[in-house]
């Protein structure tokens, strides 16, 4: 998924150097060094080779063994506790998009990092983070997800409903109460938005507030239902309409994938 692993143009540099020998021959970079190396640049506080090395990790992770994986996992989830400034976010970015491509401890280590203060308090690796709990497209993570579409932070909103989006080849029992859910936090934002008694004040940071989520409700509306949206009213309109109907299996309505 390469909206989650940014390719990996650039070598390791500082894991590679250290493994040439005495006659120039470049050794196999180990789980090992990869992990030395990320520890040491995010201690001098290089994310951005810090991060390279993070999708380095990731990219290895099918090659693993499970001793490896455990390792590399927590080595990721080590550079969540590291001390960055308000605002300079990369590395955490980079973890969290990371946990996506690394399986079942990924996953965990995602809902781990929920309750992190450099997660938690910084709402675009919140968002981040809930975008990359999706993509495991685990069932039992939907709660987890519904309850952020309240969050007071509009982008974390938008995250949590953009990963509710990946649900969309769920039966009917798991989809249904997920689009239920995206309808009437939809709908919200857009009656605030347009809400005559409103001040200018009021209705123009509903507005904004509105312009940031509605993308991500109505795409993952689309997954979920089949069905195209111009508005939160005709989603809830069509929703009203279908709640009590039987609705298809959408993966076998394609054919599959």
């Amino acid at each position: 998924m390469t909206r989650w692993l940014r390719p990996c143009l650039v070598p390791f540099a500082a894991v590679v150097l250290s493994a040439v020998g005495a006659g120039g021959a470049v050794a196999q970079v180990t789980v090992d060094d990869r992990i030395a190396s990320l520890q040491e640049l995010v201690k001098k506080k290089s994310d951005d080779q810090a991060t390279v090395v993070v999708d380095g990790l990731a990219q290895a992770w099918g090659g693993m063994n499970e001793d490896e994986k455990k390792k590399s996992i927590a080595a990721l989830e080590k550079c969540l506790s590291a001390r960055r400034e308000e605002g300079d976010d990369k590395l955490y970015e980079g973890v969290i998009a990371a946990f996506a491509n690394c399986g079942e401890l990924g996953q965990k280590a995602t809902l781990k990092s929920l309750k992190s203060a450099n997660v938690d308090k910084r709402p675009g690796v919140l968002a981040g983070a809930l975008r990359s709990l999706g993509f495991h497209k685990n069932p039992a993570n939907v709660k987890a997800l519904v309850d952020y579409l309240v969050h007071n932070e509009p982008r974390v909103v938008a995250g949590a409903a953009e990963a509710l989006g990946n649900y969309a080849d769920e039966p009917e029992k798991t989809r249904k109460p997920i689009v239920e859910e995206l309808v009437k936090n939809y709908a919200q934002f857009s009656s605030a938005a347009s809400n005559s008694g409103a001040s200018n004040k009021e209705k123009g940071m509903a507005l904004e507030r509105l312009a940031v989520v509605e993308k991500s409700f109505r795409e993952s509306l689309q997954k979920l239902t089949g069905q195209e949206f111009k508005d939160a009213p005709a989603a809830q309109k069509w929703f009203n309409d279908h709640k009590s109907k039987k609705w298809p299996d959408l993966n076998a309505a394609t054919g599959g994938s």
